[in-house]
């Protein structure tokens, strides 16, 4: 084991509180409980703890100092192996560990030992959830499962956008000593839709017509998020010809929405018969265009 006060970082002149404030850093640095994929992090902590609890008062350093002295006398052919000594085996002043670490672990942060009084806040735990682009529109509740098996009800507001993160405050994981729990953090993704493309404010829908409509117009039916609606196609209508429907998009957070834009896409049938093709060429000779040359 390394000198308490290097494993700290602090000189053996610091006060008692300049010892503490450097030991709640650490402590707040490598606790597990705030570093749960790293499993390096607990016995770095453990380390420190123990180092602490060797150093925390004058009372503890000035038998620290005594413990080493002796130390020093009864073994001097073995001079500078107490540190080892008190690692491995608890060691002959480890007064406060009932020579196990370990146990001096466990009972400092269970609010039992002398100390008590570190107060920790819990790690931030998250999540993500699905959902359906209707529901990111007008908003929904669901029920999610957090980590400690617990459900809980959420309410996801209209116009949450993709990957957008909600705040459940205290539902994290628990605090050390007066630590207030952490919060968790629901990530929303949108599922992508068979239908509609979200493009900023607005939704984007491709609607096939065919060559009548695009020649003559028509009026046809048009899906959107709540309802199904007629709208008019005017005569002349190509592929990539662009309508809008007002306030069909998404939702712009206190201000409306934005539209829907119906993309039009001609298509012609399968399978045409002789008669289409003898007309389209016979119409083609006597209107002659290269829709590839410009003005």
């Amino acid at each position: 084991m390394k000198d308490p006060y290097e494993i700290l970082g602090v000189s053996k002149n610091a006060t008692d509180d300049e010892i503490k404030k450097a030991y709640r850093a650490l402590a707040k640095k490598y606790h597990p409980d705030l570093n749960p994929n790293n499993k390096e992090m607990e016995p770095k902590f453990k380390e420190i703890s123990v180092a602490y609890k060797l150093i925390e008062n004058k009372e503890a350093r000035d038998k620290f100092e005594q413990g080493i002295q002796e130390e020093k006398a009864a073994t001097s052919n073995r001079s500078g192996t107490y540190y080892n000594d008190f690692q491995e085996d608890g060691g002959r002043y480890a007064y406060h560990f009932d020579g196990d670490p370990e146990d001096i672990f466990k009972t400092f942060f269970s609010g039992k030992g002398e100390g008590r009084g570190v107060d920790l806040p819990g790690q931030d735990h998250h999540f993500s959830m699905e959902i359906d682009l209707k529901d990111a529109i007008v908003g929904i509740e669901k029920e999610i499962l957090l980590g400690d098996n617990k459900r809980l009800k959420i309410k996801i507001p209209p116009g949450i956008t993709h990957k957008e993160k909600l705040r459940i405050k205290n539902q994290g994981a628990k605090g050390i000593g007066k630590g207030k729990p952490g919060d968790a953090y629901i990530e929303i993704l949108i599922r992508p839709s068979n239908l509609f493309k979200i493009n900023g404010n607005n939704l984007e829908i491709e609607i096939p017509i065919s060559l009548d409509e695009a020649v003559n117009g028509g009026s046809i039916k048009i899906p959107t998020i709540e309802e199904t609606i007629m709208m008019t196609i005017p005569s002349g209508a190509n592929t990539g010809t662009k309508l809008r429907i007002k306030e069909k998009g998404m939702p712009i957070k206190g201000n409306g929405r934005g539209d829907q834009i119906v993309i039009l896409k001609v298509v012609l049938p399968d399978n045409p018969d002789l008669a289409f093709k003898e007309f389209i060429k016979t119409w083609s000779e006597s209107h002659p265009y290269n829709p590839r040359e410009v003005g």
